[in-house]
Formats: structure tokens, sequence, C-alpha cells
């Protein structure tokens, strides 16, 4: 991975190198037109260089989203489709199954739990001798 050496400030050599074009703009700009037009640039250059400098979207600089959009635009674009021919067609079948016979099974009656005959005891009482 390549990163480029960072010699002032935290900005590389190119960042470095656009604050000085874009300052040499500014000093001529100081010296020709009317403090209001010098204004209106001055924030119009330092907020593109700020944007363009430290604002980074899905980790890629905004400059490099401008050069891939500029040249997406100027590309001539055709678009050709083609269908895919399979070797065969799928088809899907659905096969039916045999029916099983259904067995009536007789009910099966669960046997009393512990549980409710203790409680049905504590209930009723204890259980006289004569039973």
């Amino acid at each position: 991975m390549e990163r480029e050496a960072k010699i002032a400030f935290g900005m590389t050599f190119k960042k470095l190198a656009v604050l000085g074009g874009i300052g040499l703009i500014l000093v001529i700009l100081w010296y020709s037109v009317p403090r209001i037009v010098f204004v209106f640039c001055f924030l119009i250059l330092g907020g593109a260089f700020v944007v363009g400098a430290f604002v980074k979207v899905g980790g890629q600089s905004i400059t490099d989203i401008a050069k891939f959009a500029f040249s997406y635009f100027a590309s001539s674009r055709t678009y050709m489709w083609k269908k895919k021919e399979k070797a065969a067609p799928i088809k899907f079948v659905k096969k039916k199954r045999p029916e099983k016979e259904a067995k009536e099974a007789p009910l099966k009656i669960a046997p009393e739990s512990k549980l409710t005959s203790l409680s049905s005891r504590i209930e009723m009482g204890p259980k006289s001798k004569e039973e």
C-alpha cells in the first residue's frame, strides 16, 4: 500500500501545490478586481480547496470522485444486450407421492400423574380405613 508523504501541516505535496496555486490566483485577484468580487472568489476557491483536500466519501477523496464522474460523462456509452443461451431449459416437475393409508391408532390415555393424585389426596383428606 502506497501512501503519500505528509510535508507540512498534515498535507501532501499535491495539496500544498494546489494551496499555493489558489493563493497565487487570490493575490492576482486582490489587485485586479473589486473587493466584493475578491471576497466571493476567496470563499468559493477556499471552500473548494478545503472540500477537495480533506473531505472523503466512501474512503475516496472528492477529487477522485470528480475525476471518475468526468471520465464517465466524457466517454461514449453503447449498451448491447445479448440474451444468454442455456443448454436446455430447466423444468421443475412435482411428483405426486403415493398416499399412505391412515391407520387409526387407538386413543391412548396417559396415566394419572403423581402430582395430580397428590393434589386430589390433599383436597379430599386422608383415606378412610373402610376403603
